[in-house]
């Protein structure tokens, strides 16, 4: 089988611009898809067009357009996504497919904005093997896996997934989703939008023109006998109590919320009015996530070991007699040079037993409710950072980046001193 051909950087850098914008277009996406960039940002400045991208989390300037040719290409995308391209001043949402020269085609949903210079339009790159992988492709270790699909097994309740915006939420719930989707059950979703058509599964999109948002929509799915139901954001009162109710009721409700931790995720249903008994007899547990770069195994090199790189009892626990190591980035031809290889899943899963069930009704704060957690077995964020530091599948650095806490900053500046 013949490997398909690297687009080159200096392709999308110099004599592109004197393509066509719908070559250059083609051109870009392959280019970005091949780098597993995520969103490509093509942004008015005052004096030309900005085109950046989002690659393993960071945002990296690709061109400077000039403005005409910046303002056409941006034109193109608006058209075959469906958006228009005559209006520039309301905010406007799209899908589309780029096709290549080689015939290949990359789905894309685009969303634009009105700015201070004139538009920030940006481009959200579908991966169907990102949106039809199973569990174990989310890069949770054996144990994470199967307390994940402990609590999936349940018939009944509430499991919340939390963290920021680009935490990797969506593609936990379809992953999930893919394990539930046996035949056997009777799966809805509703989403806003719809990012991967899964079959077997019945999806519905959020549609606030027509007034059909989360909570009108899950109490009509509510009418249709499900087994799962999927929700892709709770965003109020109404909406979260429903899904507490549906999960009470019978249902297997999958859905995501805002919050920096587990416990906390407890504490903003609390906060939509949600009842805390109510909660706490239907919610099953709480996977809190956050997205981290894992080190490329081709080039990545050690450069400590030592046992007291560990000064925690549950990392030591968890990494089951291995030797703590400290690795460094290097870089090479199949990362592109940047040393990492993709994004891989930063879990923090919380399952809710009978002690953390009666601290929730009777008004525990969060730190109590995370306290009791990890006393039973749980591994918070910073726990599960440290082990994939010291077993090689990060840098120090990078966990840093994403997590806060000393025991971390403490190998971040062992790596510094070790550079």
């Amino acid at each position: 089988m013949n490997k398909p051909a690297i687009v080159e950087f200096t392709e999308i850098e110099g004599e592109m611009e004197h393509a066509p914008p719908e070559v250059y277009a083609a051109h870009l996406i392959e280019w970005a898809a091949e780098r597993r960039v995520s969103d490509i940002f093509i942004s008015d400045d005052q004096r030309s067009v900005r085109v950046s991208v989002r690659r393993l989390g960071r945002v990296e300037l690709v061109r400077r357009l000039a403005r005409d040719y910046g303002t056409k290409l941006q034109g193109h995308f608006r058209v075959i996504s469906g958006a228009g391209a005559g209006d520039a001043i309301h905010p406007a949402d799209g899908r589309g497919v780029v096709t290549t020269e080689e015939g290949k085609e990359y789905d894309f949903r685009l969303s634009t904005i009105p700015t201070l210079f004139g538009q920030d339009v940006t481009v959200r790159l579908f991966d169907s093997k990102r949106g039809n992988g199973g569990i174990e492709s989310l890069g949770l270790d054996d144990c994470e896996v199967a307390s994940l699909k402990q609590l999936l097994d349940q018939p009944s309740g509430l499991l919340l997934v939390s963290g920021p915006v680009a935490s990797g939420k969506t593609c936990t719930l379809y992953s999930s989703l893919h394990y539930l989707n046996d035949g056997t059950l009777k799966i809805h979703t509703i989403e806003d939008p719809i990012e991967y058509p899964i079959r077997g599964v019945q999806q519905t999109q959020v549609n606030l023109r027509a007034r059909l948002d989360f909570s009108e929509l899950l109490t009509a799915v509510l009418r249709h006998s499900p087994d799962v139901i999927m929700i892709g954001e709770i965003r109020d009162a109404r909406s979260a109590a429903t899904a507490v109710r549906a999960g009470a009721s019978g249902q297997l409700v999958l859905a995501t919320v805002h919050a920096d931790s587990a416990a906390q995720a407890i504490n903003t249903m609390l906060q939509y009015d949600t009842n805390p008994t109510f909660l706490a007899r239907t919610l099953i547990g709480v996977v809190n996530q956050r997205l981290i770069s894992k080190l490329c195994v081709d080039c990545r090199k050690e450069i400590w070991a030592a046992d007291d790189l560990c000064r925690n009892d549950r990392v030591w626990r968890k990494l089951d007699g291995v030797q703590p190591k400290l690795y460094r980035k290097v870089g090479c031809a199949k990362c592109f040079e940047t040393g990492f290889s993709s994004l891989t899943c930063l879990p923090e899963i919380m399952c809710i037993d009978r002690d953390i069930e009666q601290a929730i009704i009777h008004g525990e704060d969060p730190g109590q409710i995370e306290q009791i957690a990890l006393d039973h077995g749980m591994l918070s964020l910073a726990d599960a950072a440290q082990v994939r530091v010291l077993r090689g599948d990060t840098t120090a650095t990078e966990a840093c980046r994403v997590i806060e806490h000393p025991d971390l900053s403490y190998l971040a500046a062992k790596e510094r001193e070790l550079l």
